[in-house]
């Protein structure tokens, strides 16, 4: 097991949010190239079904798996589903219930909502409200990427039924932190790159908005999120074929994170917090040390030689990792 236990440090760090209307991508695509994801274990052996919830005003889907302890588990993106976390996380089911969900207006959840409400206030509302629909007094999250933010800031604003936190390589905690990482991740990228996302935009399937070309074009920008870029055939995406229509919904979701700073917000955050980043992801650095000195009780993992999905590159040590927090935390 090769891992760095982060101490925490006074020093301060300013950073930029990737500029979206810069980028010459659909708005659908920049929000999911938020997400930045050998798998030893199969699926869990329990599974305790799924469906979809009525919750705050949509329907969310959901699934369950395992016995124990809940753990509300938040899918990165947005605009991505649970389904590329599922198989990577299930060892743990054998220890504790997992409840996957799709995020509004993703996945398999519900596209039949207004434009209007799916802003980041009810993202974190849908929280809220799977909390309440499950019966959990006191959440257990963890949440990957993008799910971070929505992790954290139901933190922030639901201190009373947060019991801990598990953010996994998780994005900065304002719109400024990830432009430095983003420069470390466009010199990772080669000439391939450039004229593959070319030629995968001008195909006819690309503009046929074929499933299968959308997630071409993700994986990338994922080549470069990989400490071992062969394990990138381990990232199964699952794109339904409604995603272009979801993706039109999300333009207010894409001004909500445009420009915000929610570092001074993170001191209210009372649960023990586990901030685990893989070492080749420069939000190691840049998100990860400024999380770890805002959160007053949370421990920095740095593990060694993975990038931005730990629990692929690294799977048994991510399983061990947030074992032993669980059990620390019970």
């Amino acid at each position: 097991m090769i891992h760095r236990m982060v101490q925490k440090s006074n020093s301060t760090l300013s950073f930029n949010l990737l500029t979206i209307h810069k980028l010459k991508y659909p708005l659908f695509i920049i929000l999911s190239l938020l997400l930045f994801i050998s798998c030893t274990y199969g699926p869990a052996e329990i599974d305790e079904g799924d469906g979809l919830m009525d919750v705050n005003g949509t329907k969310l889907y959901y699934r369950v798996v395992g016995k124990g302890e809940p753990i509300l588990i938040i899918h990165g993106g947005p605009g991505l589903g649970h389904e590329y976390l599922f198989n990577h996380l299930a060892p743990l089911a054998k220890e504790y219930q997992l409840i996957f969900y799709d995020q509004r207006i993703s996945g398999k959840s519900s596209l039949n909502v207004s434009p209007k409400t799916v802003t980041l206030d009810n993202y974190i509302e849908d929280i809220e409200g799977l909390r309440m629909a499950f019966g959990i007094k006191r959440l257990n999250i963890m949440a990957h990427s993008w799910g971070g933010l929505l992790a954290m800031k139901y933190a922030v604003a639901f201190p009373q039924h947060t019991k801990s936190l598990i953010l996994v390589n998780s994005v900065g905690a304002s719109s400024a932190v990830n432009v430095d990482a983003k420069r470390v991740i466009a010199k990772r990228a080669t000439s391939k790159d450039s004229l593959d996302r070319i030629n995968i935009v001008r195909s006819e399937e690309f503009q046929r908005q074929e499933i299968s070309a959308v997630e071409s074009l993700m994986l990338i920008g994922y080549r470069h999120q990989f400490h071992n870029p062969e394990l990138l055939d381990s990232l199964h995406l699952s794109l339904t074929v409604d995603y272009f229509e979801g993706s039109r919904l999300m333009h207010n979701l894409g001004r909500d994170i445009a420009n915000f700073d929610f570092h001074p917000d993170l001191a209210k955050i009372k649960s023990p917090s586990l901030i685990i980043y893989g070492d080749y992801d420069p939000s190691a650095d840049f998100a990860g040390k400024k999380l770890d000195e805002s959160i007053p009780n949370s421990k920095l993992i740095i593990i060694d030689d993975c990038g931005h999905f730990p629990f692929i590159e690294k799977q048994e040590e991510f399983i061990e990792l947030v074992t032993e927090f669980m059990q620390e935390n019970s």
